[in-house]
């Protein structure tokens, strides 16, 4: 029986270790400071409905911060608020965004695509490794609060 644990075990450990999975790589985008808040009615009224989203790429007032890249947020196919660094993680330059096509964001740059209509920012097709880089997103009324 001890040999068998120590099998099972021993073959658990190699199997994990040799995936070669996105989920725990750092991200090449520069950490950059996050605190934007935005009225979904006043200001985006398109956020009401799932699969739609809105890119800034400008702070509406002083104190709010958008990330490396400018920060998109996504009302995502299972009616929850996401938001990601418009950044391509390829390209990791500031002046580089993905583009959003409903359930999709491309980089013009790459050809990378993100799935982003269901939270994951992970790379479907293209050359990334990584998945976009991912921001904390809490609604309270007609608010949402983007954080890092």
């Amino acid at each position: 029986m001890k040999k068998y644990l120590y099998f099972v075990l021993c073959t658990l450990l190699l199997v994990l270790s040799s995936c070669d999975s996105n989920i725990n790589q750092i991200s090449p985008i520069p950490d950059a400071p996050v605190s934007y808040t935005l009225n979904i009615l006043r200001d985006a009224p398109l956020l009401m409905t799932p699969g739609n989203s809105i890119a800034i790429t400008e702070p509406n007032k002083q104190g709010q911060y958008i990330g490396y890249g400018g920060l998109l947020i996504c009302y995502g196919l299972d009616d929850k608020y996401y938001a990601f660094d418009l950044c391509c993680p390829h390209e990791h330059r500031r002046d580089v965004r993905v583009e959003v096509d409903m359930i999709f964001a491309t980089c013009p740059e790459c050809g990378s695509q993100f799935d982003v209509g269901f939270g994951s920012g992970f790379c479907n097709k293209g050359e990334s490794k990584y998945p976009l880089k991912r921001y904390t997103v809490t609604r309270t009324g007609d608010y949402l609060r983007v954080t890092r």
